[in-house]
């Protein structure tokens, strides 16, 4: 049998800001399971990258308004997109937390580098008599 876990989800955005390297978390959570712990970091990655650069193809946009720029530079928005979509990576994804290994997706372009992780914590169940949090965090 496999020990219960937690997984603590967390998004964090490094660059530059005003000529000073900044961190900010994004986004953070604790899930009890890989399933809700990878919707989670999807629905954020798709949140950033549309914060960041709107797709396209967004059925909200009317047509032509946004086009690809066709340059190839480091594009996170993009990356996020991607990985988002692919089934392939998803599995992959859910498998190393299933297994007990972390997950870490990393996307940088001009705007800063964004970290997606999901690191798997033992959950340990209170001993009986021992008191508990009744409020909500």
């Amino acid at each position: 049998m496999s020990a219960a876990r937690l997984y603590n989800v967390t998004v964090v955005c490094e660059g530059p800001v005003n000529g000073t390297w900044v961190r900010v978390v994004l986004a953070a959570r604790q899930s009890t399971s890989p399933d809700f712990a990878l919707t989670f970091l999807r629905r954020q990655a798709r949140r950033i990258a549309d914060g960041l650069d709107p797709d396209p193809r967004s059925k909200w946009l009317p047509a032509g308004t946004l086009v690809p720029s066709g340059t190839r530079v480091p594009d996170a928005p993009a990356e996020l997109r991607s990985w988002c979509r692919d089934p392939g990576a998803q599995r992959a994804a859910r498998d190393q937390l299933v297994a007990g290994g972390e997950f870490a997706l990393s996307a940088v372009d001009h705007s800063g580098h964004y970290l997606f992780k999901v690191l798997p914590m033992p959950a340990y169940a209170p001993r009986p008599g021992t008191p508990t949090s009744t409020g909500t965090p």
